[in-house]
């Protein structure tokens, strides 16, 4: 199937929005290619957006950074106002967290629970996927928010030419799950029947280096319990 890969852009949109000569970004960087896709799904709608932490008084995450959840690691707030509601992508690189944090990150939680007509997880490893959520995002009438995980070969400590590859282990091995929730109910966007191992995802990045093979056992229970539960609240329909 991989040969197929190599001929995605061919099959995206055409006009580019974001340019990288403009942009400091590293090689291989997850998060400037998310921005990219997130661009061509805006299209006109990057002049309204603002970069910015979403932290501000009155904000739907107003407060610390720990009750947000956003713990150690780093994360990017891409806002784009529609109507009178807004479109938040937020672009998470997990640098300077454990695999424990990245697990336990709750903005999608936060975001359902705070009543968002639109919530979503993506990844630019999945580019269609991930236009078609941004555009989502905007088309619905209330305020929409969607997780895209970034990788990052710099602080992942992996090779620059792995950010697509890494992507997918996230998805394949049920640590980052593609879903889905409009206006209350959960949709899985890709389900994985046989999740791949937890230690197919670890063992390329250094920043997991330390995790003893005991570790990543627990790891991988608790991955399995917690995609399976949500692949179960989808085929339920489950609302909130």
């Amino acid at each position: 199937m991989d040969k197929f890969n190599l001929y995605v852009p061919n099959f995206l949109p055409f006009k580019e929005y974001f340019v990288p000569e403009k942009n400091q970004a590293c090689p291989g960087c997850g998060l400037a290619l998310a921005v990219r896709q997130s661009y061509k799904a805006l299209e006109k709608g990057i002049e309204k957006a603002a970069w910015q932490p979403l932290m501000e008084k009155g904000g739907p995450f107003a407060g610390s950074a720990d009750i947000f959840g956003v713990g150690k690691t780093e994360v990017s707030f891409l806002k784009i106002p529609k109507g009178n509601a807004d479109l938040i992508l937020c672009l998470d690189n997990e640098i300077g967290g454990s695999l424990n944090e990245a697990l336990e990150k709750p903005m999608v939680s936060i975001a359902v629970a705070e009543g968002f007509s639109y919530v979503a997880t993506a990844c630019p490893s999945y580019p269609f996927d991930l236009i078609d959520k941004v555009s989502k995002g905007l088309a619905v009438p209330g305020p929409a928010y969607i997780h895209i995980l970034s990788v990052c070969p710099t602080g992942w400590r992996c090779a620059t030419d792995l950010a697509i590859k890494l992507g997918r282990l996230a998805i394949e091995t049920g640590i980052f799950p593609l879903y889905e929730v409009d206006n209350g109910q959960y949709r899985m966007s890709m389900e994985v029947a046989k999740l791949r191992p937890v230690k197919d995802y670890t063992s390329l990045q250094g920043r997991f280096r330390h995790l003893s093979d005991d570790t990543i056992n627990m790891i991988q229970k608790r991955v399995e319990e917690d995609y399976f539960k949500l692949v179960e609240k989808a085929k339920n329909g489950h609302s909130g």
